[in-house]
C-alpha cells in the first residue's frame, strides 16, 4: 500500500484544537445545566432532563469533534497515488555582463548607474521562465560571477554581490567582457545564445571587433545597452569626485557611438537606458520572438490531491449532526 503524504503537513499543529474543543463542550454542558435548575423549577428540570438522550448528545459531540478534526486533515493536504510526469524545459541562453568600472558609480541615472543596472536586471530575470541566465561582471578584466542557471534565485544572490571592488580599476575594456561572456556558453549549439552587455561604453583598449566576430561564430547575439548621459558628470568617490593624475575631476559620458557598433556588428539591438525599465522589456520581447531550444526532459512523480473526499465527508457529517435530535424519542427532528 502506498504511504500518504501531506502537501501542509504543518497544518497538524492545528490538532490541539481538538483538546480545546472538548474541554469547551463540556464547560458549556456543565454551564447549560446549571441554567437550567436556575430557571426551571425542580419538576420541569427533571422532566426535561428525562428527555434528553445523554446517548445521542454525546453522539453529536464526537460527530462535531470528528468535523474539524477532517478539516484539520483536509488543511494538511493528504495526496494518495502517484503518477509519472515528464516535463521538458525550453528556453536560451543568456549571459549579461556588467560593467563594473567606478564609472558606473555616477549618478546621472538616480540612484546610480550600477544600482539602476542591478535593478533592471532583477526584473528582467523575474520575467524569465525556462531560460539560462548567467551574469559577467568587468573592468580592465572580465570574470564569470554567475555560470549559466535556471536558478534565478541563486543569480539573484550573485547579482546582489558584484559592485566596483570586485576588480581592479585600471580602465574599462568591452573586448575582455565579450570574450568571457563567449566562454559561458556551451560550445555544442550555434543558436540560441544572448549577450547583453550592460555598460556606458567608456572602452580604454581595443579589439572589440574582433572578439564580437569571434562570439559571433558561436551563435551569439549580442544586445547593447548604453547607460548615463552623453553630457557627462563627475564619479563620486567618499565625500568628493575622482580625479586624474594631474588633479582635474574625472568626467564621464556616455559613449553609444562604440555600443551600437557591437549591437550592430552582433547582429543584436542597442537600447538606452531611460529613467524606465522599457529596454530590457524590449529585450525581453525580442527573446521571445528567438528558437528556443530544448535543455532536457525531466521525469518526477505527480501525488494525487485528495483533501477533496475529506472534505466532503466532513460535510456529510456535518449535515447528520445538524438534523440530529437531542431528544430520546426521535433521531431526526
Amino acid at each position: 500500500m502506498e504511504r500518504i503524504k501531506y502537501f501542509k503537513p504543518e497544518y497538524f499543529n492545528l490538532m490541539w484544537l481538538i483538546a480545546l474543543t472538548v474541554i469547551l463542550m463540556f464547560l458549556a454542558y456543565k454551564k447549560r445545566m446549571l441554567l437550567n435548575r436556575s430557571f426551571l423549577n425542580a419538576g420541569l428540570h427533571s422532566k426535561l432532563i428525562a428527555s434528553l438522550s445523554k446517548r445521542k448528545i454525546i453522539v453529536k459531540r464526537i460527530i462535531q469533534i470528528l468535523i474539524l478534526a477532517l478539516i484539520i486533515f483536509a488543511l494538511a493536504g493528504p495526496q494518495i497515488g502517484s503518477k509519472l510526469v515528464k516535463l521538458k524545459r525550453q528556453g536560451i541562453d543568456i549571459v549579461v555582463a556588467i560593467d563594473l568600472s567606478k564609472s558606473m558609480l555616477a549618478q546621472d541615472i538616480t540612484p546610480s548607474r550600477l544600482k539602476k543596472t542591478k535593478h533592471e536586471i532583477k526584473n528582467f530575470i523575474n520575467e524569465l521562465d525556462g531560460d539560462r541566465i548567467g551574469l559577467v561582471g568587468f573592468t580592465s578584466r572580465a570574470f564569470i560571477q554567475c555560470p549559466l542557471t535556471s536558478d534565478y534565485d541563486a543569480a539573484m544572490m550573485f547579482l546582489d554581490i558584484m559592485d566596483t571592488s570586485l576588480l581592479p580599476q585600471d580602465g574599462t575594456s568591452l573586448a575582455q567582457a565579450v570574450k568571457v561572456s563567449g566562454t559561458a556558453f556551451s560550445e555544442k549549439d550555434k543558436k540560441h545564445k544572448l549577450l547583453i552587455i550592460i555598460s556606458d561604453g567608456e572602452d580604454h583598449e581595443a579589439g572589440i571587433s574582433e572578439a564580437v566576430a569571434e562570439v559571433k561564430e558561436k551563435g551569439v547575439v549580442v544586445y547593447t545597452i548604453g547607460i548615463g548621459s552623453i553630457e557627462g558628470v563627475p564619479i563620486p568617490v567618499g565625500n568628493g569626485f575622482l580625479k586624474d593624475s594631474d588633479g582635474k575631476t574625472v568626467i564621464t559620458k556616455l559613449n553609444e557611438l562604440d555600443l551600437k557598433k557591437i549591437a550592430s556588428e552582433g547582429n543584436g539591438n542597442y537600447y538606452y537606458s531611460s529613467t524606465g525599465e522599457a529596454e530590457l522589456k524590449d529585450i525581453f520581447s525580442d527573446i521571445g520572438r528567438l528558437e528556443k531550444k530544448e535543455y532536457d526532459e525531466r521525469t518526477f512523480k505527480d501525488y494525487e490531491h485528495r483533501f477533496q473526499i475529506i472534505l466532503l465527508l466532513a460535510l456529510f457529517l456535518f449535515f447528520i449532526e445538524l438534523f440530529m435530535s437531542e431528544s430520546k424519542r426521535e433521531i431526526l427532528e
